[in-house]
Order: C-alpha cells, then sequence, then structure tokens
C-alpha cells in the first residue's frame, strides 16, 4: 500500500498464468475510487479489492471470440490456445459477476480478449456483462475519460 496525499493506492495478487507476480490496482481519493483489473482470471482478492469501488476496470474475454482468434494462428494448437485463454482471463460474465460481489457502482469493459472479432459488437460485450450486473456498464475504448 503506498499513499500520497489525498491518494492511496492499494494492489493486490491476481491469477495470469503463467505470469507471476500479477497485480490489481485500487486508487481511493476523496471523492472516488477505482480499481485496476489488469490481465488476470477470476480472483477473490480482486473482489475484495473491489468492493464498494465507483469504478472497476477489468479485463474481459469473449469465449466464442477464441475459436476465431485459434484460425488466425494456424501454428497455434487450438486446445492449448483455448485453455490458455479461460485459465488466464476472465469471460465477460463473470467480469459481471466480479462487480456484482464487489459491489461496485460502474463497470469498465477493457482490454477485450481476444480483441476485433469480426461481427462482435459493444452491445455482445455488454449483453455478457449485464446478465449478471445491473449497475452501470461503459465497453471501454481508447482515451477515454470517465
Amino acid at each position: 500500500m503506498a499513499s500520497r496525499p489525498g491518494v492511496k493506492v492499494t494492489a493486490a495478487l491476481v491469477e495470469h498464468p503463467p505470469v507471476e507476480p500479477s497485480f490489481a490496482y485500487r486508487f481511493d481519493a476523496p471523492d472516488r475510487s477505482i480499481v485496476i483489473s489488469g490481465d488476470t482470471a477470476r480472483s477473490e482478492a480482486l473482489v475484495a479489492l473491489a468492493r464498494g469501488a465507483d469504478v472497476l476496470v477489468h479485463e474481459s474475454l469473449y469465449v466464442p471470440g477464441i475459436d476465431w482468434l485459434a484460425k488466425q494462428m494456424p501454428q497455434d494448437d487450438p486446445a492449448k490456445l483455448r485453455e490458455h485463454m479461460l485459465r488466464s482471463h476472465t469471460p465477460v460474465e463473470e467480469v459481471g459477476r466480479i462487480a456484482r460481489d464487489a459491489g461496485v457502482k460502474t463497470l469498465v469493459l477493457s482490454h477485450f480478449v481476444p480483441g476485433d472479432v469480426p461481427g462482435v459488437t459493444d452491445d455482445d460485450w455488454l449483453r455478457g456483462a449485464r446478465s449478471v450486473f445491473e449497475g452501470e456498464i461503459v465497453v471501454g475504448k481508447d482515451l477515454m475519460e470517465i
């Protein structure tokens, strides 16, 4: 934990195999709190870190997109790629559960895995998280301000 006048920064270890250590961060300021997940599978440490936060920025995995990604990388073993993705990232529906379980006000979906899947829209990402989280959901974009 670190702090400077008016801001407290807290970190938690999260799961992103094979990368160790991996961290999530919480920034508490007088007027709001923001948690940033980084790459991670579901992590109870992240749920605890995000409890009651105003904003949770969380990476998101679109599971149907894994097959598309595997076709883009024919030299890789599709089953091995799928296993890695599911062990190292968080399906968008599970991201919604994390936001719900942590009681955050706003969920920002980010670091879309895989990105740029043809035919997948912001609504597809929203639908996954919305299936379990009733708070505000934002599909993050580069340089977006919230």
